[in-house]
């Protein structure tokens, strides 16, 4: 039964968590959903949780989620009476919200009237002035000339941040630490700005050293009521987004929260606000001051923080302010109870300046007793991707969002903790060690933190595991290697097939196999079978007690290890194996080149032997050739799938007869390589 008589229809005009997040809440509320997709978002998350779903254009999003004409069209076809925008793409489009007000549809949001004022980072700056909301010292005048700029630098004081008047995501932000600097940052600055907002206007404002991001989420209806939902502290980000949100913001006394909230309600009230927006604040750590830096017209992506300690669902507040409802309850009535953490999950490489990155979800496994798109006092994901769905290059790379809860911070991060080393994600670079890093280290957890705190402490944040550890997780890795498809029947038909490693001969055999461990360059490293079944790696000695299906218990000189692990099928093009420890760590190793079995004799003459049976389809060297390391050799088919023979070493082949066509067995020498001189 729809609770909000109203809201007829809900489209959602958006896609991944933020669709699935409010639509959940509709659902829950008996209002009927619509969803809209690209060609490329056809099967995905958001549309399967919709009553209606409709195409919109193809992957590019100025072709689809950015045209607003086919949204409104879908809107009117389906006789939706309300838009909810979500977060990015069109959620702070003036005039889409114009638009969906001229076709009779109740846009989700506040006023197109405010949404203007508030994304013109000048114009707001002016009605924050005469609202008396604090600002950063600065200038934001309607003289842009270059002249003008620079002498307002001066007046202002170095180091002066030049901010572009329209956008964010850090874009159009620059520093300039003296007046030599100035110039260039100024210009350097309005290209950005025109570049990506079309509009080269800038403005300038003292540069904080060491600022804390603190918001204040407010929500108003239309009855002249404003509300705060308490702060959030973001200030853990990198590139200028955020990583990490916390609510209520640490550290801070009653009186300047008290302050904080004011002045975010004071904002709101200066432009007509109605429904969900967030207040930005910088806090100057030492001082304690704190400065109006921009209103976010929209729902946020750390939204989830509040509801976990207001007990409010926003969205659902969202939806009854829209339908003319009048606040259910009083700002009295809103408590604020624990610590919230949110953590967002990226598909990217934090160790190449993180950049995105795209591919299949092999496997997304979230904690035990975890709720999503729900109030919970345990663990919430919201993802708007499905394990075995695809991350492209079109649209944002998050993966999901997890939200903890605690009595206090301690225990809110303690949780985070314990959930990100049970969280389990391949076959995509992704932030997960990262995070885990920043919660651990000692100053995040003593609440000493600030916008600059990942490039103030890149040193340990951005730290490779030792040499011990990394040697331990490689014999781990490459025991897991030669053990798993010698565990089942197919084994033989698998380049990583790896029998008892005497092929009844004997003797142990050796193999050298190339392995990157987490995205490090390759290494070739020496793997021995040893008579007992043991896998040798470095002198470490591995002895695998179970191996099931994703699960393993081994044990490396002594310790015993447990966990998880998954193995990606080289669609990529290298072959990989994603390791989940029970104790939390996580790491791949990935082999970007198929290995081969090798004995050496005392003159150091290497046999190379097939690692499997099958035909060979391609032969790329010659009797008596020197090859470098890493060279083909031959190409070998099993199971219609092509493997690849290369050098083990410098050296000249020798003993290699073989015909394309030819059959050979598994363990067969397949040539031999010798030193130079030996040769």
């Amino acid at each position: 039964m729809n609770q909000l008589g109203a809201v007829r229809k809900l489209l959602v005009a958006n896609r991944g968590e933020i669709a699935c997040r409010v639509m959940k809440t509709a659902r829950r509320l008996g209002v009927p959903t619509v969803a809209v997709y690209s060609k490329v978002d056809e099967m995905a998350k958001h549309v399967t949780y919709a009553d209606e779903a409709f195409c919109i254009g193809s992957a590019a999003a100025k072709d689809s989620y950015l045209r607003k004409d086919r949204i409104i069209d879908v809107a009117l076809r389906t006789g939706a009476t309300h838009i909810h925008p979500g977060y990015g793409f069109l959620s702070e489009n003036t005039d889409f919200a114009q638009d969906c007000a001229s076709n009779g549809i109740k846009f989700v949001g506040p006023p197109a009237s405010a949404i203007r004022a508030m994304g013109d980072k000048i114009e707001s700056k002016v009605i924050m002035e005469k609202a008396g909301v604090p600002l950063v010292p600065g200038y934001h005048g309607s003289d842009q000339s270059l002249e003008t700029l620079v002498e307002e630098c001066k007046k202002i004081g170095f180091p002066v941040l030049v901010k572009a008047a329209l956008g964010g995501g850090g874009k159009g932000m620059k520093v300039a630490q003296s007046e030599d600097e100035c110039v260039d940052a100024i210009q350097s600055a309005q290209r950005e700005a025109l570049s990506s907002f079309g509009d080269q206007r800038v403005l300038l404002e003292k540069y904080v050293g060491q600022p804390r991001h603190i918001e204040v989420q407010v929500l108003a209806d239309g009855h002249g009521n404003i509300l705060h939902f308490y702060e959030r502290d973001c200030s853990v980000q990198r590139r200028h987004q955020k990583i990490i949100e916390e609510a209520p913001a640490f550290g801070i006394t009653k009186d300047f929260q008290n302050q904080l909230h004011k002045a975010a309600i004071d904002a709101a009230r200066a432009v007509g606000y109605e429904n969900a927006g967030t207040v930005e604040f910088l806090v100057d750590a030492d001082t304690w001051e704190f400065y109006f830096m921009e209103m976010n017209t929209r729902l946020q992506v750390e939204h989830p923080v509040s509801e976990s300690v207001t007990g409010v669902d926003l969205v659902e507040l969202q939806l009854r302010v829209a339908s003319g409802e009048e606040m259910p309850f009083k700002q009295k009535d809103v408590k604020c109870d624990g610590h919230a953490v949110e953590v967002r999950l990226y598909a990217e490489n934090p160790y190449n300046d993180f950049l995105p990155a795209t591919g299949d979800l092999l496997r997304l496994k979230v904690p035990p007793e975890t709720t999503e798109f729900a109030l919970t006092d345990k663990v919430r994901v919201d993802s708007g991707v499905r394990q075995g769905d695809s991350v492209t290059d079109y649209y944002d790379p998050m993966i999901a969002k997890m939200i903890t809860k605690g009595k206090d911070r301690a225990e809110a991060i303690t949780s985070m903790q314990k959930a990100l080393g049970e969280l389990q994600i391949a076959d995509l670079p992704n932030n997960v060690g990262f995070l885990q890093t920043i919660m651990k280290h000692e100053k995040f957890l003593e609440g000493d933190i600030e916008t600059n705190f990942i490039p103030k402490h890149e040193k340990e944040l951005f730290a490779k595991a030792g040499e011990a550890e990394r040697r331990h997780w490689l014999a781990l890795a490459l025991a897991l290697r030669c053990k798993i498809e010698g565990a089942s029947a197919a084994a033989a038909a698998s380049p990583w097939g790896a029998s008892d490693g005497f092929r009844g001969t004997g003797i142990s055999y050796r193999r050298e196999i190339e392995v990157e461990l987490d995205g490090d360059d390759a290494v070739v490293t020496e793997v021995e079978y040893g008579k007992g079944g043991e896998v040798i790696v470095e002198g470490q000695v591995a002895n695998m007690l179970t191996l099931g299906d994703s699960k393993f218990e081994i044990e490396i000189d002594g310790q015993q290890h447990r966990g998880d692990f998954a193995v990606a099928d080289g669609a990529s093009g290298k072959e990989a194996i994603h390791v989940f420890l029970s104790g939390g760590s996580h790491f791949a190793a990935a082999f970007p080149a198929v290995d081969h079995t090798v004995e050496e004799d005392q003159s150091g003459k290497k046999s190379i032997t097939s690692p499997m049976p099958g035909r060979v389809v391609q032969v790329f060297a010659e009797d008596g050739m020197e090859l470098k390391k890493g060279d083909a050799i031959l190409a070998i088919e099993a199971m219609k799938m092509e493997y690849i023979i290369r050098a083990s070493k410098d050296g000249v082949i020798s003993g290699l007869s073989l015909q394309k066509d030819t059959k050979v067995g598994d363990g067969a020498v397949l040539a031999y390589i010798v030193d130079p001189v030996a040769a």
